[in-house]
């Protein structure tokens, strides 16, 4: 555990499945995550509710879809008010590749964004100019990433976009073009965090 102030809370609220899938995938990036801070988790909207309720975080990341589940609603709320009062959220890992494209619709707009679910292949991205001054660490230019893609996301929240020739990736599908409005990343300003 890392000896700085800072505190980041992962929440897992899938079965213990999901969370062994990804202690295996992700064990690499909780290690530099728990090298610059401390880290605790919540396995239940409950445990996620209460350690909001009583502690400081500087970010909350998202590691699996059970956020979306419809049976966590509540949380939805407590999550849109830490992010108006300053923190930052971040749906990564897992989350988008377990999501159900109606639910993950109905927690965008929890948070009053008019994102929907888009579509879901793997594409060549490459980092907007819109954001390149936004993100201050070193940064990779180009991906190559399966992923959900939200569309309706604002040019400015959007960190890699596809381009005109950008064609979807398979082993099995031939290439199509890609549409060019959706996003498999986002950084969006939401009231005083993110």
């Amino acid at each position: 555990m890392a000896a700085s102030g800072v505190q980041i809370l992962y929440l897992h609220l899938r079965d213990d499945a999901h969370i062994s899938i990804f202690d295996d995938l992700y064990q690499g990036v909780v290690a530099q995550v728990t090298s610059v801070a401390s880290t605790q988790e919540a396995k239940s909207a409950a445990a996620a509710q209460s350690l909001l309720a009583t502690q400081s975080f500087k970010a909350v990341q998202i590691v699996d879809a059970g956020i979306a589940w419809p049976k966590n609603k509540p949380l939805h709320k407590q999550l849109a008010s830490y992010a108006q009062q300053g923190g930052t959220i971040l749906f990564c890992c897992l989350f988008s590749s377990f999501v159900r494209p109606p639910n993950m619709d109905s927690l965008w707009s929890t948070f009053g964004l008019l994102w929907k679910n888009g579509d879901y292949h793997r594409t060549n991205f490459y980092l907007s100019q819109r954001v390149e001054n936004v993100l201050d660490q070193d940064r990779t230019d180009r991906y190559s990433m399966k992923t959900n893609h939200p569309k309706n996301v604002p040019d400015e929240s959007r960190i890699y976009v596809p381009l005109k020739q950008s064609r979807t990736q398979s082993a099995v599908f031939p290439a199509m073009s890609v549409d060019v409005r959706q996003t498999p990343a986002a950084l969006h300003k939401y009231s005083g965090g993110w």
